[in-house]
């Protein structure tokens, strides 16, 4: 039975797709963004969080589970059979609100085998399937995961191929060749830009994702949070992003609006 780790299941989500939905969290990722926001979703097993801010040195963590929320272990190993049933408690509400499952990270498609079984038991119960992915898999991969889903996040982090490697860690090339499958299999699919000040923002950055963005539904970009780094104490990190936070001009989607790409700010 395929198995999976998951870190978070987070139900009636509004902006993970159509309806609402529940957007299933998987452990792992291949790139290392600079801004990530969910670093807890980095590693692919599970690990123990911890938050010294509520920490009471009052060792009762030492042999047990800490009462005061101080450990916690964050992710968890689950087959495809336990996971969908759990999600269809809600087919009620995902049918009579036009919603779904979604399934984010992390990186999905880097437990494609499982998001394929997953979906194809939920596909069975006439469940809406969505997947949020930013290409950095394989074809063999990025074909298996995405085979029944009906709609695809495609997250793009930069343009262009040099800066993509230093912020990233990773070669756009593979994520290009990706998004050209992705157009061609005809699949509804919205285009995701972490928008991240003075990195991927600048007019010439814009016009190159609007070039990218052909045959996508819309494109939503979303705002980098100076809240970006909250969460890199509680694995043991520190977040030092090497770009300036602070955003020098407002948000442009002139590019957008100029090739008729419908474009949101999230």
């Amino acid at each position: 039975m395929p198995t999976g780790t998951i870190f978070e299941i987070r139900e009636f989500s509004l902006f993970d797709g159509d309806g609402i939905r529940t957007t299933v969290f998987l452990k792992g990722c291949r790139l290392r963004c600079a801004w990530c926001h969910n670093p807890e979703g980095l590693d692919f097993r599970p690990q123990v969080l911890f938050n010294a801010s509520r920490c009471r040195h009052c060792e009762t963590c030492l042999g047990e589970k800490c009462p005061f929320g101080v450990r916690r272990l964050c992710g968890y190993e689950i087959d495809d059979e336990t996971l969908a049933k759990k999600l269809l408690r809600q087919a009620d509400v995902f049918r009579s609100m036009g919603g779904g499952v979604t399934f984010s990270g992390g990186e999905p498609l880097a437990q494609s085998g499982f998001v394929r079984a997953v979906s194809e038991r939920l596909k069975q119960e006439g469940i809406s399937i969505a997947v949020e992915t930013s290409g950095y898999v394989s074809r063999q991969e990025y074909q298996t995961g995405l085979e029944l889903a009906d709609l695809v996040f495609q997250d793009l982090k930069h343009p262009f191929a040099e800066e993509h490697q230093k912020f990233t860690g990773g070669n756009l090339a593979l994520i290009l060749r990706n998004l050209a499958y992705l157009r061609e299999s005809g699949k509804r699919f919205i285009l995701r830009i972490p928008l991240i000040p003075n990195v991927n923002d600048s007019p010439e950055c814009m016009r190159a994702f609007a070039e990218l963005a052909a045959g996508c539904e819309r494109v939503e970009v979303l705002p980098y949070h100076l809240t970006a780094g909250a969460k890199y104490p509680l694995i043991g990190k520190e977040y030092h992003p090497p770009f300036l936070e602070q955003r020098k001009h407002p948000i442009d989607l002139s590019a957008f609006e100029s090739r008729g790409i419908p474009c949101k700010v999230l």
